[in-house]
């Protein structure tokens, strides 16, 4: 428990705050980031419906019922195959692959006929009997259904599927009409007249026979989340989640930030009394620490003091001379001292002044204050204490 609760004590609130409001823009971008990731996982980036549903409606022209204009009739001609097998015909896989390799796109289109219609008639008859007569009403019809992601691709393959509907319709047709022929050739050479007019009845009929299909009707609906289905509370979960994320990697950044925040920070690597002020952009605070920086001078019956910074890339050229204009009227001179990397073995030996270790706040690290400090003591070097310079005061 007590390891516990000097590693919480071990965490400033006010230095913590400060870093994740300098880290602010982590925040907003999570936020924005879950915001559109809400967006993508509603819609999927999708402006327009993902999905178009097309349906035509064809009907079918009795292409044989002209035949009874010679006599015959047009029940007796069955086409081959019939026409619930066409359509199986059409949607069988070789069929499938054949019109996917003419159109360039392999989408699916689904074809049903509509039942035949009949109407029943009854009729009296003389000796009191009555007959009964199926009559067919209407032609049937054929939908075919599509859905794709773009209705071009599907209007063009419902165009191929009808020219491969009409073409197996009309050969069929044919079929069945060339059947009745042969059967009428054999009545024919009998000497029947008869037969002889419906083989010219069919002669003339078989050219005229296209297996057309007449359009009747169509349709498109559309259907699919978009962008703008994606409800306001969603864009609102997706904000909050992103922020809270952002605060905890920022709060995260924060904490393993090795840079020294502020005295409190610095005390936890050199000793309480070794911490010689804070300079800010305060005037008083300059006369503060030079005023300890005097004291200790005396103290350690030094005249000059060096001030090093702890890191490499800082330099104390700027607040060494505003220290010294304060110090030198009471006997103590502040130089500038380059930073401990960049000092030879013969400058630490043969330099007689004391040091004082320059941390900058958000610039220096806490290992580069404590390293300064053991080289300084390895080469027998006078080390003061150390002061923190807040730069962005």
């Amino acid at each position: 428990m007590g390891i516990l609760n000097r590693e919480v004590g071990e965490v400033e609130l006010i230095p913590v705050a400060k870093g994740i409001i300098s880290r602010w823009w982590i925040v907003l971008i999570t936020a924005l980031l879950g915001t559109v990731a809400m967006w993508s996982q509603e819609s999927d980036l999708s402006t327009t419906p993902s999905m178009t549903a097309v349906n035509r409606v064809y009907e079918s022209r009795d292409e044989t019922s002209f035949l009874s204009v010679v006599g015959l009739d047009p029940a007796t001609i069955n086409p081959l195959p019939s026409f619930d097998n066409q359509i199986l015909q059409v949607q069988e896989q070789a069929s499938r692959e054949k019109i996917a390799q003419e159109i360039g796109t392999d989408v699916e289109v689904t074809i049903t006929r509509s039942e035949q219609r009949f109407s029943l008639l009854n009729t009296a008859e003389g000796d009191g009997k009555t007959k009964f007569t199926f009559l067919s009403v209407g032609t049937p019809t054929y939908t075919f259904n599509c859905s794709h992601s773009n209705a071009e691709d599907c209007n063009t393959a419902i165009d191929a599927y009808v020219a491969a509907l009409s073409k197996v319709r009309k050969d069929s047709i044919v079929t069945g009409m060339q059947r009745v022929r042969s059967m009428l050739s054999n009545i024919a050479q009998t000497g029947s007249v008869s037969a002889q007019e419906k083989i010219a009845g069919i002669d003339a009929a078989l050219p005229l026979i296209t297996g057309e299909l007449a359009l009747l009707s169509t349709g498109e609906d559309q259907y699919g989340g978009t962008v703008t289905t994606v409800k306001t509370t969603t864009y609102g979960f997706g904000l909050v989640a992103g922020a809270l994320i952002g605060l905890l990697i920022a709060l995260q950044l924060t904490i393993l930030d090795k840079r020294v925040q502020s005295l409190n920070q610095l005390a936890k690597h050199v000793q309480r009394d070794d911490l010689l002020g804070h300079i800010t952009s305060n005037s008083a605070s300059h006369q503060h620490v030079a005023a300890a920086l005097v004291a200790r001078a005396q103290q350690a019956t030094q005249s000059i003091i060096a001030l090093i910074p702890a890191s490499a890339s800082d330099d104390t050229s700027n607040i060494a001379p505003q220290l010294n204009q304060i110090t030198r009227s009471l006997g103590v001179t502040i130089v500038s001292q380059a930073p401990i990397v960049s000092l030879t073995a013969e400058n630490l030996v043969s330099d007689n002044s004391a040091f004082v270790i320059v941390a900058t706040v958000k610039k220096t690290r806490s290992n580069e204050v404590t390293e300064t400090w053991s080289v300084l003591q390895s080469a027998q070097r006078t080390v003061l204490g150390a002061i923190l310079v807040d730069t962005q005061h």
